[in-house]
């Protein structure tokens, strides 16, 4: 359990969409008690070098540009890494990290018809095992952080791409180390 104490005005949640046809990301700031004046800033980063940043006030959607975008893939799981402030009376009042990759899963038919699967716009064979989460010592819940991690490292090592989830939502901890590894998931 994580439990942190915020102020009235504060960042609640960010919902990233990645538009890799158009080199774009488009990001919605939830915020909690703000008023018209207040504005949310994005900055966008490739390692350390800041690559877009944007303003707008806290009710509107951002769009920013992405140039030359790294698409993540399984084989090049590159992640970019994003600072959101929340900005009332010229103050930062909050601010959050985070990150995002620039992806994209489709479905095309092939010269067959046949519906495929595709990442980043190109057919991609997925091949990984059906997870249940199921821990000896814990059943649904992994004995450690670092636990978590090894085993889906270990999937990476024998040499899967996917994990198929099966009856339960992971905590958001399993789904960062999905995509730091560069693992898909399917949910169901």
């Amino acid at each position: 359990v994580w439990m942190e104490p915020v102020a009235a005005k504060h960042i609640v949640n960010l919902q990233t969409v990645p538009n890799i046809d158009k080199n774009q990301l488009n990001v919605n700031v939830a915020t909690s008690d703000c008023s018209a004046n207040d504005i949310v800033e994005v900055k966008i980063f490739d390692g350390t070098t800041e690559i877009a940043s944007a303003k707008a006030v806290s009710t509107e959607k951002l769009e920013l540009s992405v140039p030359n975008a790294k698409l993540w893939s399984p084989e090049s799981p590159f992640l970019y890494t994003m600072k959101v402030r929340l900005i009332s009376n010229g103050a930062s009042v909050d601010q959050v990290n985070s990150y995002f990759a620039m992806r994209k899963v489709s479905t095309k038919r092939d010269a067959n018809g046949i519906v495929r699967m595709e990442l980043n716009n190109k057919a991609y064979f997925q091949f990984g095992p059906l997870d249940q989460g199921w821990w000896p010592d814990g059943i649904y819940t992994a004995p450690t952080d670092e636990a978590l991690k090894y085993d889906l490292q270990k999937t990476k090592d024998f040499g899967f791409n996917m994990i198929r989830k099966h009856v339960k939502v992971e905590p958001a901890r399993w789904y960062t180390y999905c995509d730091q590894l560069g693992i898909l998931v399917w949910q169901d």
